[in-house]
């Protein structure tokens, strides 16, 4: 089947076997991001990698050519994800998908710049990424601006809204833009920000991948806000919801976050505790998009659960993520007809392109800005979309706090 079929572009059918592409990716296997996010991320391009090759490959030139998956442990620091990167050109390896998170996209993206090599970025969202006028990374998710608004505005559709929230954020520029951008989405609705709008730049600014925010917590502490929000990664998330509990601490209608809550690995870690918790995420199953590779995104959820072991209910949306990248760059190659990188990165600055995950187009910058992304909360230890309405599969539970 070709790939053509999900894009614009591309190459018709083929019978002969041509030459091997590989794909070349720094992932945490170990480190903060390696039991979880990193390991949602190296199983997505792994099912994309096997999706793509049983479907025949990627076609062009008369042939089709199958791909193959390079990985190596960036041990969830970012400047060792730089260092593998500038190995893998040294082995000819052009096709890069990224590591997982912002740090270390930051850090791998000028290399890629300098090498002459392509990235596909697949959970690196902040927006300082791509003020650097690189020419050479592309990210199919959406960007940092839009993980805390959208929670803000799944907030202000419920009722009761809430009139007070609490942004506690972690100290990188992923989660410092996303709570900037939605203290300001907070205010535009009527919301007011406690103990003040700014903050999560001072009192309730948290470590990154910090497993003790109590700080931030006393600093809400006897101001009751209505909602207590965390921008920040698994590990702040998980200590935010735990220590409010064991401070005393607990918001009046409920608890939201970035990142965390759509893990299978936030539900293990704190079991009843996660209950009523909102999460935004980047991909959920019932939006309505398909390609031919994976199918809809129903049939990406089931595929996808069943080859690793996920229960259907608790699904690890980096996988998405992860996916849809590799998925985007061999539609470039496709539709490049070509493994010459230069080519590719002309191909995927033209893309446009319907699949499983959603639209991926690129702006001027490599942003695919265009994109939504989605609330789920937590409900019965399952994770049920919430917002946008028109893809809602329950009703929210609200108030979440009991």
């Amino acid at each position: 089947m070709a790939l053509s079929a999900a894009a614009c572009g591309g190459g018709g059918n083929t019978n002969t076997s041509g030459s091997t592409i590989t794909f070349a990716a720094p992932v945490s296997q170990t480190g903060a991001f390696g039991q979880a996010e990193g390991l949602y991320t190296l199983q997505g391009y792994k099912f994309c990698q096997n999706t793509l090759n049983a479907k025949g490959g990627i076609n062009f030139g008369g042939q089709s050519h199958q791909v193959t998956l390079v990985t190596q442990d960036d041990q969830s620091v970012a400047a060792t994800s730089a260092q593998i990167v500038d190995g893998y050109n040294d082995k000819g390896y052009k096709f890069i998908l990224s590591p997982y998170g912002s740090a270390g996209t930051t850090a791998v993206a000028p290399v890629v710049e300098r090498n002459g090599q392509v990235m596909l970025d697949s959970n690196g969202a902040d927006t300082a990424i791509f003020t650097h006028g690189y020419k050479n990374t592309f990210a199919v998710l959406s960007p940092s601006s839009t993980y805390v608004t959208t929670i803000i505005d799944a907030l202000a559709a419920l009722n009761p809204a809430p009139k007070t929230v609490a942004v506690i954020a972690a100290n990188d520029g992923f989660s410092q833009h996303a709570a900037e951008q939605g203290v300001k989405e907070a205010q535009a609705k009527g919301m007011t920000v406690v103990p003040s709008p700014t903050a999560y730049t001072s009192s309730t600014k948290v470590a990154a991948n910090a497993t003790d925010v109590s700080p931030a917590l006393i600093a809400i502490k006897g101001l009751n806000p209505d909602v207590i929000i965390v921008s920040a990664h698994l590990n702040e998330a998980v200590a935010a919801v735990k220590q409010a509990s064991e401070l005393g601490i607990k918001p009046k209608l409920g608890f939201a976050a970035t990142v965390a809550p759509p893990t299978p690995a936030f539900i293990s870690a704190l079991g009843k505790s996660s209950e009523g918790v909102l999460g935004s995420t980047q991909w959920v199953p019932e939006i309505t998009a398909s390609d031919s590779i994976f199918g809809n995104a129903r049939a990406f959820l089931t595929n996808f659960t069943t080859t690793f072991g996920w229960s259907p209910d608790q699904y690890p949306y980096q996988a998405a993520d992860a996916a849809a990248a590799c998925e985007a760059l061999a539609l470039a190659i496709e539709k490049a007809g070509s493994t010459d990188a230069s080519a590719v990165r002309n191909a995927l600055v033209s893309l446009k392109a319907d699949t499983f995950y959603g639209h991926i187009e690129f702006d001027a910058t490599g942003m695919n800005t265009n994109k939504p992304m989605y609330v789920i909360q937590i409900q019965s230890s399952a994770f049920v979309t919430i917002y946008p309405s028109n893809l809602a599969s329950k009703q929210a539970t609200w108030p979440a706090v009991k």
